[in-house]
Formats: C-alpha cells, sequence, structure tokens
C-alpha cells in the first residue's frame, strides 16, 4: 500500500469519524426519556417505548463503530476512550 492509498484511508476514516459522532449526538436526543405528561394514547407510547429501544441500540452500534474508527487511526486511542466511559 503506498502513501497515497493510506492517505486517502484516513481521510474516508476521519470523515467517518465525524458522521459517527453526529449520529451519535442525534441518536442521544432521540434516546431521551419519554415524558409520561405527553398527551399520547397508550399505542402511541409503545410505539415510542419501541423506537427508543431500537435508537438506543442504534446508539450502541455508532459507539462502538467510533471506538473502532478511532482504533484505526491510533490504537492508543479506543484505550482511551473505552477508559472514559
Amino acid at each position: 500500500m503506498d502513501q497515497l492509498e493510506k492517505r486517502t484511508i484516513k481521510l474516508k476514516i476521519t470523515d467517518d469519524i465525524s458522521t459517527t459522532e453526529k449520529d451519535i449526538v442525534n441518536l442521544k436526543e432521540l434516546t431521551a426519556p419519554i415524558s409520561p405528561e405527553n398527551a399520547i394514547g397508550r399505542i402511541s407510547r409503545m410505539d415510542a417505548i419501541n423506537n427508543k429501544s431500537v435508537n438506543e441500540a442504534s446508539l450502541r452500534a455508532a459507539i462502538e463503530k467510533l471506538a473502532k474508527s478511532h482504533r484505526a487511526l491510533n490504537p492508543n486511542y479506543a484505550i482511551t476512550l473505552l477508559l472514559r466511559s
């Protein structure tokens, strides 16, 4: 693998990290607790709880993807990221 290919891969991973960080912010908002004072029906509440579960799974996957992307760029960063959480 030559330097140009390495640089291209590094740029792709960096872009992927940026996108994943934005996705994590959005998913954190979507996984906020569902307040009971909202006047929604039982079926709508159950649907909201189901959606929250799906978004929580997506959030976990995005955090794992972020750690793997950072590890691809710098093996020591993933250890630091895991220790902070």
